[in-house]
């Protein structure tokens, strides 16, 4: 029996939806294979285990996160040229995959050890070079010298705390301002861009 590509696919989309609300371990196979509309017979014929899917799963999410980050940083501009590029990317890609966030913190949580691979082999890589470039510019007076580290931490938090407290927020919002936090999630671009703008200003 040869395995069809359109079924494949589908019960890895199927797949990719019950993991990202529920996680390896609350996940069932079962659940995968009604959301799949096949029978679980079906499903362990092409993936063996809930275990061996996962994998796949959790890497197309990472590979999503990060797709266009090395470019960013490897690309010829400056300092503050790159971060509006990363925050425009990363705004774009969690509005429209609102779970990513909590789904890669809360499988970080559980195994850690999953991404150690791709940290230290991918990632890792394009950060030295970009914060020796912020180091460079803030010699030359450029930007405002400021720790690498604490500079990507402030990022990071702003960019991915509002898509994993997003639930909370869209209450506030609405209940507060009376406004959509989707809109408000369109205008976090800018807004966090003024933040890092000031932030680096010598």
């Amino acid at each position: 029996m040869d395995k069809d590509k359109s079924t494949e696919q589908r019960i890895f989309n199927a797949a990719r939806t019950v993991f990202m609300h529920k996680g390896l371990a609350g996940a069932r196979m079962q659940e995968i294979a009604d959301e799949a509309g096949i029978n679980k017979a079906l499903l362990h014929y092409y993936f063996r285990s809930k275990e061996k899917l996962f994998e796949g799963i959790f890497q197309e999410v990472i590979q999503q996160i990060t797709k266009g980050f090395g470019e960013i940083l490897r690309s010829d501009l400056d300092v503050k040229g790159k971060i509006r590029l990363l925050i425009e990317m990363y705004v774009d890609n969690l509005s429209a995959n609102r779970y990513l966030p909590i789904f890669v913190l809360n499988e970080m949580n559980q195994n850690p050890e999953r991404l150690e691979g791709f940290i230290s082999q991918g990632v890792a890589g394009y950060f030295t070079p970009f914060f020796m470039q912020m180091e460079e510019e803030a010699r030359q007076g450029k930007i405002r010298r400021v720790h690498p580290m604490h500079f990507m931490l402030n990022l990071l938090g702003m960019l991915i705390f509002p898509f994993a407290a997003y639930p909370l927020l869209s209450l506030i919002a609405k209940n507060t301002f009376g406004n959509d936090m989707n809109d408000i999630l369109m205008e976090r671009k800018e807004a966090i861009y003024d933040f890092v703008e000031n932030a680096l200003t010598p």
